[in-house]
């Protein structure tokens, strides 16, 4: 008589344990996020014992068609002791794997309208990463032109910023907009510099 219940508590205990690894098994499964983590609904940071790095989409999602993609970076050197950063340091991959060099000085001025507006309007990173960066200090950095100085801020377009161990820099920079446009896509930035020993690169997305 106790046989048939003994059969029914050894079943419970086979589909229990089934579902119990069948579920472990689907979390090994899940992919990981294709993106890095973000800082605010428009920033995303890579950080690491080098160096951190963290870009800014804000400016980006409204800038289809306008032939350019805008970046706000923030870049801290937390290992190196010295890094020397220029405009041919930074890389944009689209999702194709397409590659885009920083855009010049000279395209900007004579092929986009927006650089004061983003500047102006879209940039987030200053009060961001204030606290973040608390015991760094911020060296000046501008790699990308502006059509008017800006009252209170570094007006020279530099071509090289040196950062020692614990300076920080923020700045914009711009890359040809992508023929499949910059809105809704996935975007990686790669920076490398002579002091790398690889290149430091962030996943985001343009929402």
């Amino acid at each position: 008589m106790l046989r048939p219940i003994a059969v029914s508590v050894l079943a419970v205990v086979l589909v229990l344990t089934l579902g119990s690894c069948s579920g472990k098994e689907k979390m090994r499964d899940k992919a990981p996020p294709d993106v890095d983590r973000k800082l605010s609904y428009f920033a995303f940071i890579e950080e690491g014992d080098i160096a951190s790095l963290i870009v800014s989409t804000k400016a980006a999602r409204y800038r289809d068609g306008s032939g350019f993609l805008p970046l706000e970076i923030t870049i801290a050197n937390r290992g190196l002791r010295q890094l020397t950063l220029t405009r041919e340091s930074f890389t944009l991959i689209d999702e194709g794997g397409n590659r885009y060099p920083a855009a010049s000085p000279r395209e900007l001025l004579e092929g986009y309208e927006f650089l004061d507006f983003d500047r102006k309007n879209f940039a987030e990173l200053e009060s961001i990463v204030f606290n973040r960066f608390g015991a760094f200090r911020k060296y000046p950095a501008k790699f990308s032109p502006t059509q008017s100085a800006i009252p209170g801020a570094d007006n020279i377009v530099r071509d090289l910023v040196s950062l020692p161990k614990f300076g920080y820099l923020i700045d914009w920079i711009y890359f040809p907009e992508p023929p499949g446009g910059i809105k809704g896509h996935r975007f990686e930035l790669f920076m490398d510099a002579r002091e790398l020993e690889d290149p430091i690169f962030i996943r985001f997305r343009v929402e």
